[in-house]
């Protein structure tokens, strides 16, 4: 996940590590060594990227340790996200815990920890859900279960809630209750047309439009030149079972990914093909 907002002066930049997770075959059965080996990596690659200047670090519900397969295994992204405040220091934590299937309270009390642990760097993001498994009652029901404006310190917030934007049902679950309105699409048009959406719902719902941030999914793969990114490209999807549909791509070197970025972040038309 890599965006920015030009609701803000400044640009919001995150990288989604789901993909350091255990595969599937690897969750079969007890093992921790390989468990061991895919924390030791995330704890690198969110290290290095906290360093870098990232400003939020997620995990969806896609995220698996390695090991044999548990009933609360669903807390597995908010437990990752826990150890990684170690190796962090200013990154937003932000972990899927699905609303489907557990208790509001539940789900607040795994983030309220990872909140806790981080010193006040967790985030909430909620699953790509089907129709109808989510609503705006069951989300407040999670926030209402942190400590009220009142109740916290001046040096502590709530964590931050984040929404995967799939529908227009979910642009008005961001534009509700979201601080950060993540969304997956083809197209800047499409990108700014979606954040304008949600920025117009915001202000009906009485927020200041400022106050949701938007990130444009990105799938970037990267390397020495424009031939070789687009031959680990190659290789990344015919090493997939199953296909699925890819957001906007940044295909070529560190330049492009920039350039993309720097596209988005002030409004100008898109020079080429991402």
């Amino acid at each position: 996940m890599s965006a920015a907002s030009a609701a803000r002066p400044t640009s919001l930049i995150a990288l989604d590590l789901s993909g350091a997770g255990a595969p599937r075959e690897w969750r079969r059965a007890e093992d921790s060594d390989a468990e061991s080996f895919i924390m030791g990596r995330l704890a690198g690659l969110a290290s290095l990227a906290d360093k870098g200047g990232v400003d939020v670090l997620a995990l969806d519900e896609t995220f698996h340790a390695a090991g044999q397969r548990r009933r609360d295994d669903w807390l597995d992204g908010a437990v990752a996200a826990s150890r990684l405040s170690r190796h962090t220091s200013s990154a937003t934590l932000v972990a899927t815990v699905p609303l489907t299937g557990s208790r509001p309270d539940h789900v607040g009390g795994a983030v309220a920890s990872v909140h806790r642990a981080s010193a006040g760097r967790a985030g909430w993001q909620l699953e790509v859900a089907e129709s109808g498994t989510r609503s705006l009652r069951a989300v407040e029901s999670v926030i209402g279960t942190w400590p009220t404006t009142a109740e916290r310190t001046s040096a502590t917030t709530r964590p931050q809630v984040v929404v995967p934007v799939r529908t227009p049902v979910d642009g008005e679950l961001a534009a509700a209750r979201g601080d950060i309105a993540r969304i997956s699409v083809a197209t800047f048009e499409e990108a700014r047309a979606a954040r304008t959406a949600i920025r117009e719902a915001a202000a009906e719902w009485g927020r200041d439009p400022d106050d949701v941030q938007v990130l444009v999914d990105v799938h970037a793969v990267i390397s020495a030149d424009a031939p070789s990114a687009r031959a680990r490209w190659d290789l990344l999807t015919s090493l997939e079972t199953q296909p699925r549909q890819v957001p906007l791509r940044s295909i070529g070197t560190a330049t492009d990914l920039a350039d993309l970025w720097a596209t988005w972040v002030h409004g100008e038309p898109p020079t080429g093909s991402p």
